[in-house]
């Protein structure tokens, strides 16, 4: 059997964005929606992009009924015309890479040159906090490196630069093309893990990669879902009731409103008053009000898959591996990857309980066991563990960020793109008695087991019942580890590292650590 076997509270959703991001959010699709004189495109249609090669690749934006725009790079030329809603779309034919900078013109009415753009590979990003995280608070050294990387003319994001939130998908959204320097310097950066992460696929690969970087500490994962997701798995979705979920001309009136109460405010703070402004939500809002504001508006932009880093706030929701299905589903519809990729990096070790419960495993029984099931389960998923990358169990945030983004490359090296690279767990095969002893056996050792501290492997656990548990002394026999306790002369299950603040040291000699498992039968 393998550890990727055996396996509804919500915090109060953050429905009350500031009104900036509100006013932010609802001004981009007015002006997406509304001004018409002069074609427009999306913002991420813009210089410094990174088109993802090999596909048909969309290039989209808003112009007046019945224009004709034409799209033009890299020796085609593409046309459309707008529907009744303003949108206008072209397909790209699939292109090869190139790191030479490029220029791509569209025409109509008016004429946009968009400059610097390059072909090759394109990752989404997300997740919560551990994800979000930039080099400012990171290892130090793993920061310098980063730094050392500034001119690395082949990596680059797409930065959604600002938290916001509405009920509907929006048409657009506030991000911003960046290259290397712009990724790892400066008061705004992004996030780490992806930095490495396109770093390191550049490297292996040779061409330029770019991540779509869309990430909000401490959310849930229900708030990133696209409607499409919720509906593939039968999940309710919150929406604004159809009298909120206005069109952009009808919320004009609403969005001026709070414009002006801003301004008000505004120019009052400047005279050292405190002027309550009126606050308006011409969009509502909804479970997914992150996906509706901030990851919407890039569909559907050709991508070659996501790199996930979430869990932390699901902890303790038994129904995650649905909201993993629901996310997955709804991201290859809306972006048109079939099996989109989706590299999940296994939530580090957290002593949430503050020392209380030692051998609480809610996180384990909750997330990694839903993480190992989608692994097993989701075509296109895959999930790294991290438990070895010097994790501190009393920061949640673990400084280190270089080598989960290394890993999650090496995945996506080897699962998309054929590369003969190390990028693999050990994980728990089957377990059988001897005696007083069990011995485990594994699948996906690269070479031998060993333990990362020279010691015996820790965290080994055996149960007469499968529900008291006792630690055990554990020693390496070639590919297998022989288990014993004493207290427990006949065992019938045994456990590694299934436990919140378990961090064992159990390895493969040239790989990665071993795979936490939980409670697993014993053969007589």
């Amino acid at each position: 059997m393998s550890p990727f076997k055996n396996h509804h509270f919500m915090k109060t959703p953050r429905f009350f964005p500031s009104i900036t991001r509100v006013i932010l959010i609802a001004c981009l699709a007015v002006s997406a929606s509304l001004v018409r004189a002069d074609v427009v495109r999306s913002s991420i249609i813009s210089n410094g992009m990174v088109l993802q090669r090999g596909v048909q690749a969309p290039i989209w934006g808003w112009a007046d009924p019945g224009e004709e725009v034409a799209v033009e790079f890299a020796g085609q030329v593409k046309k459309a015309s707008p529907g009744g809603d303003g949108k206008w779309m072209v397909e790209l034919d699939p292109l090869e890479a190139s790191a030479t900078p490029q220029s791509m013109t569209i025409s109509g009415k008016n004429k946009i040159q968009i400059e610097n753009i390059l072909v090759g590979e394109v990752w989404i990003a997300s997740g919560q906090s551990n994800m979000e995280w930039t080099f400012n608070r990171i290892d130090a050294a793993e920061r310098a490196f980063a730094e050392s990387q500034k001119d690395n003319a082949l990596v680059r994001a797409f930065h959604v630069h600002k938290h916001l939130t509405a009920g509907i998908p929006m048409d657009d959204t506030a991000g911003v093309w960046k290259n290397a320097a712009e990724m790892v310097t400066g008061p705004n950066t992004v996030s780490a893990v992806g930095f490495f992460f396109a770093l390191d696929l550049a490297k292996s690969l040779g061409v330029p990669v770019a991540i779509l970087d869309v990430n909000w500490g401490g959310t849930h994962i229900e708030r990133f879902l696209a409607p499409e997701g919720y509906q593939a798995v039968g999940l309710p979705l919150n929406q604004p009731d159809r009298r909120v979920a206005k069109t952009a001309q009808a919320a004009a009136g609403q969005i001026a409103a709070g414009k002006a109460s801003i301004d008000e405010s505004y120019q009052a703070a400047q005279k050292g008053l405190k002027k309550a402004f009126e606050v308006q939500y011409p969009y509502g809002n909804a479970d997914n009000f992150i996906y509706n504001a901030m990851v919407a508006p890039l569909a559907p932009y050709a991508v070659r898959g996501a790199i996930w880093y979430q869990g932390e706030s699901n902890r303790g929701a038994n129904d995650y591996l649905k909201k993993l299905q629901a996310l997955t589903a709804g991201w290859s519809q809306v972006f048109r990857v079939k099996d989109m990729p989706f590299l999940l990096v296994q939530i580090a070790p957290f002593d949430y309980s503050k020392g209380k419960d030692p051998q609480a495993a809610l996180l384990a029984d909750t997330i990694w066991a839903a993480q190992y099931e989608a692994a097993e389960t989701i075509p296109g998923v895959a999930v790294v563990p991290i438990h070895d990358t010097n994790i501190d169990i009393k920061d949640i945030h673990p400084v280190h960020k270089r080598p989960v983004g290394e890993r999650l490359a090496a995945t996506a090296l080897k699962n998309q793109y054929g590369k003969d690279v190390l990028a693999s767990a050990p994980r728990f095969a089957s377990a059988s008695r001897e005696g007083s002893k069990v011995v485990v056996s594994f699948s996906g050792i690269t070479n031998r087991l060993t333990t990362s501290d020279g010691q015996a492997p820790t965290w080994f656990e055996l149960s007469a019942d499968g529900k008291s548990f006792v630690s055990a002394q554990a020693e390496i026999k070639g590919n297998t580890v022989l288990v014993a306790a004493e207290s427990v002369p006949e065992p019938k299950f045994v456990r590694m590292g299934w436990c919140d603040i378990a961090i064992p040291n159990l390895k493969d000699k040239d790989g990665w650590p071993v795979f936490a498992f939980s409670s697993q039968p014993v053969a007589e």
